[in-house]
């Protein structure tokens, strides 16, 4: 049963939902606007606010319903774990896609929202406060993800799923090594929609 979950998991994970929905709503390929990323915040800025908004409400859910299915279904948590991967991988790594694809913070996200609701919150909160200051979604996502593991431990005491928020948490810096780059030369865009979309 976990194996099957897995695998359905990742195909889900690896849905490229900022590809069809730029191609089916708009005619364009997000691979060639902006960023060049699959993840909603590149697709706010080519496709505008209410595509954008859609790709991250899919995104979230491509980790959340796998996770809960795995929740109602596996009694170890350990299993349940190994399914958000799978998913979060499918987003980073998509099928689809020769195995490219986002940054993995949405499905991220969705994954963890069913497993530490709480935590989740805080690295949110975590999160607007960085992008309220600075106005870098990169920046604020990779300091959220680094508060995650924190909020885990501190408030479930969970060892194996503190694992998971930090390995989580090191899948995001990697996928965001170009940005990193990017905000130490002083050329990392910030945040902004194309009003006219």
């Amino acid at each position: 049963m976990v194996v099957v979950l897995m695998i359905v998991a990742y195909i889900l994970g690896s849905i490229p939902n900022a590809l069809w929905i730029g191609k089916v709503f708009k005619g364009i390929d997000v691979r060639e606007h902006g960023s060049k990323n699959t993840g909603s915040t590149n697709a706010a800025r080519v496709l505008g606010a209410k595509l954008g908004i859609l790709t991250l409400i899919l995104d979230i859910s491509k980790g959340a319903i796998p996770t809960l299915i795995a929740t109602m279904l596996l009694e170890s948590s350990i299993s349940v774990i190994l399914v958000g991967i799978c998913a979060i991988l499918g987003h980073s790594f998509s099928i689809f896609m020769k195995f490219k694809g986002g940054k993995a913070v949405a499905t991220t996200v969705g994954v963890f929202i069913v497993l530490v609701p709480g935590a989740i919150l805080l690295a949110a909160v975590i999160f607007f406060l960085v992008f309220g200051i600075t106005r870098y979604v990169s920046l604020s996502s990779m300091i959220g993800a680094i508060s995650l593991p924190i909020w885990i431990i501190l408030f479930y005491k969970n060892i194996p799923l503190t694992i998971f928020g930090i390995i989580i948490a090191i899948l995001i810096i990697v996928r965001h090594k170009s940005n990193i780059q990017r905000l130490l030369n002083g050329t990392e865009s910030k945040f902004s929609i194309n009003k006219k979309k």
